[in-house]
């Protein structure tokens, strides 16, 4: 299972629907990341919807290791490797 799938969203002109499958229900990382730049969730999508400036962005940033907190979504750097 592929952690997100971009495509465009043909009910919104100039739109990205970014969907983040989930295998037990809980908020995958893409998801916390999608929320936390303020993608606006869609039922009907089935996803994140968002321009194509934030969906490069947000690719960028999964990319990078980023992720959002669960609480309040604020974006979080990645995690440093712990050096011997």
């Amino acid at each position: 299972m592929d952690a997100y799938s971009i495509a465009p969203y043909r009910y919104a002109r100039n739109s990205i629907r970014v969907v983040c499958p989930s295998r037990d229900g809980w908020k995958t990382r893409a998801a916390r990341l999608a929320e936390g730049l303020r993608g606006r969730w869609s039922h009907r999508a089935g996803g994140y919807i968002m321009t194509p400036t934030k969906a490069a962005k947000f690719e960028r940033l999964y990319a990078d290791g980023w992720d959002a907190s669960y609480i309040g979504g604020e974006l979080e750097p990645p995690a440093m490797e712990a050096t011997p």
